[in-house]
């Protein structure tokens, strides 16, 4: 058989040749295909959790809020992909990753153990882990087109439960993603008990009950996402017949306790009831004379009453004032701050006095505007005077929140990333001054 190409010049195949011809053809055009067909390793939400799972971005590793190890830096916990995928393909001279043979790449050769490295072995040869990072190199090692899905939010199965002591329970992690699809990432997830003697977790996810009493919580992280698992191990059977609530910090307490199986402590006598709720509110002890009258009084509601006569009096004022003013760093450093520091405590004194809302307080002392004299709450802003100890005295008292460590790096056992810490901060940047006298 013969053909002639575009020169004119004639080409002979021997017996079969075209055959050949033909499978060469399909062979080539089967690989364009599966190229084509062939899913590209994602960075973040692919090889990024197996580098975190496998700890490469902790403090002690190679986190750059550690210092990382031998000039090679990634954020903490991977927070920051864009920085760790510079750091991975272009730092050093791009030394880490070997295109041509990926097996010979120094990030899965170190991983793996095959060279030495301070960390030990991270990630076997053999792992799920060490072929995906493989395969990301083997296709080129490229950044993410914006077209990846972008984790929206993410969920641990159950959320919350029961268990009894020597008992187990196995979680699931599940993400979802922008574009509608949902994945069990269960083994690429982190996972951290808040009380490893009452409850250890496995890396996939099983929790393991000690024979201790009580409520326990796993932290499981997963990218930037968090979410907490909270189990009770109760006692014995739940508990009936409890006291009737006066309150709902009495119901919230009255339900675990009756979840747990564990029945409320006796009620106080009055001698000691009387010592405790005194010193507590008035910060002091009771009188002889407060002593021996409420020993006397057989009123059935007598203990209700001491309350709120100890909430009416000067001395809860004073005892909270003083909690609170040092909460707030009223100090004086020098005689200048004589004037703010007992104006601001009178004010603070005055507001508990006059059982002033909360919500009010903290509102009158964050809009403060004026001087120390017409509106002492502005002493605060004269003691705390820089944004970012504004933003973190805020969010630690009145939020229930540290923020300090966001601002240089995410949090690990937070939500708080730095653009929360830098975008609440900027709030207080525009508070303004202006020069007394």
């Amino acid at each position: 058989m013969t053909f002639t190409d575009q020169n004119s010049r004639r080409w002979f195949l021997p017996r079969g040749g075209f055959v050949s011809l033909m499978g060469i053809l399909f062979l080539a055009t089967g690989s364009v295909l599966a190229n084509a067909a062939e899913q590209p390793v994602g960075f973040v939400n692919e090889v990024m959790p197996v580098l975190t799972k496998a700890g490469c971005n902790v403090g002690v590793c190679h986190a750059k809020a550690g210092g990382g190890q031998k000039g090679f830096q990634l954020s903490l916990l991977g927070f920051e992909p864009l920085e760790d995928f510079e750091s991975l393909t272009k730092d050093g001279r791009n030394r880490r990753l070997f295109f041509g043979s990926p097996d010979r790449s120094l990030l899965l050769l170190k991983a793996s153990g095959q060279m030495p490295h301070g960390g030990g072995v991270r990630l076997a040869a053999s792992s799920e882990g060490y072929a995906l990072l493989r395969e990301w190199i083997r296709q080129g090692a490229a950044f993410d087109r914006e077209t990846v899905p972008k984790l929206l939010s993410f969920e641990v199965q159950p959320a919350r439960g029961s268990i009894k002591r020597g008992g187990e329970q196995q979680l699931k992690a599940i993400a979802k993603y922008s574009d509608g699809s949902v994945r069990d990432v269960t083994g690429m997830a982190l996972y951290e008990s808040n009380d490893k003697a009452m409850a250890e977790v496995s890396e996939r996810g099983l929790v393991k009950i000690s024979d201790i009493v009580g409520n326990v919580a796993v932290m499981v992280r997963y990218q930037a996402k968090v979410a907490v698992y909270s189990a009770s191990v109760p006692l014995g059977s739940p508990v009936e017949n409890l006291p009737s609530s006066k309150n709902f910090v009495d119901e919230y307490v009255f339900a675990n306790l009756k979840a747990l199986g564990i029945p409320p402590s006796a009620i106080c006598d009055d001698a000691t009831f009387l010592r405790r709720v005194t010193l507590d509110i008035g910060g002091r002890l009771p009188t002889e004379e407060e002593s021996a009258a409420f020993l006397a009084n057989k009123d059935e509601g007598k203990r209700d009453k001491v309350i709120d006569e100890l909430l009416r009096s000067p001395d809860y004022a004073d005892f909270f004032a003083n909690k609170w003013t040092a909460l707030l760093k009223n100090r004086r450093d020098d005689e200048s701050d004589t004037v703010s520091n007992f104006a601001f405590h009178a004010w603070v004194r005055d507001s508990f006095l006059a059982n002033k809302p909360y919500d009010q307080f903290v509102r009158e002392l964050l809009a403060a505007t004026g001087t120390v004299i017409g509106n002492p709450p502005v002493a605060w802003y004269k003691r705390v005077k820089e944004p970012k100890q504004q933003i973190e005295d805020v969010a630690q008292l009145f939020l229930g929140v540290r923020m300090q460590c966001a601002q240089c790096h995410h949090h690990p056992f937070e939500r708080w990333s730095q653009d929360d810490y830098y975008s609440l901060t900027a709030f207080f940047s525009q508070v303004g001054r202006k020069p007394s006298g």
